[in-house]
């Protein structure tokens, strides 16, 4: 499938993590770093979600983030160890319980109306997401 809109490919990839268990990159040199990357993919492992929460979650965010994109020119979504803002937002109205290890922790996904970048992890590169590379 490929998304419709940079709103429809924010949701998308966002909601892509849920059925599976999300990778939790947590990459830095501090001591603590590898345990903290280690509990986080144990916690993913338990908080994978059903495909029919997958898409109310996509439906719902889809949604917020369009009416972001037409309010304000850009929908930011992101995670630090929590989702935030329209992910938490997306996640309420579609009836969704996110645990902190649901999505990839430490990610970011941006939305304008030229297009849809994500990166996933703190350190991870950037990508585009929308519109599709040919």
């Amino acid at each position: 499938m490929t998304p419709a809109s940079p709103a429809a490919a924010l949701a998308h990839w966002w909601a892509s993590f849920l059925p599976e268990c999300a990778p939790q990159l947590f990459f830095g040199r501090k001591p603590g770093a590898a345990a903290t990357a280690h509990l986080l993919n144990l916690l993913a492992q338990r908080q994978v979600h059903s495909q029919q929460d997958a898409q109310r979650f996509e439906a719902s965010l889809t949604a917020l983030a369009q009416r972001a994109l037409d309010e304000r020119g850009e929908a930011d979504t992101w995670t630090d160890l929590a989702p935030f803002g329209l992910l938490h937002r997306a996640a309420q109205d579609a009836g969704v319980t996110l645990g902190n290890a649901s999505l990839p922790v430490r990610s970011r996904a941006i939305a304008r109306p030229e297009g849809a970048i994500a990166r996933l992890g703190p350190d991870g590169p950037w990508q585009q997401i929308w519109p599709p590379l040919p």
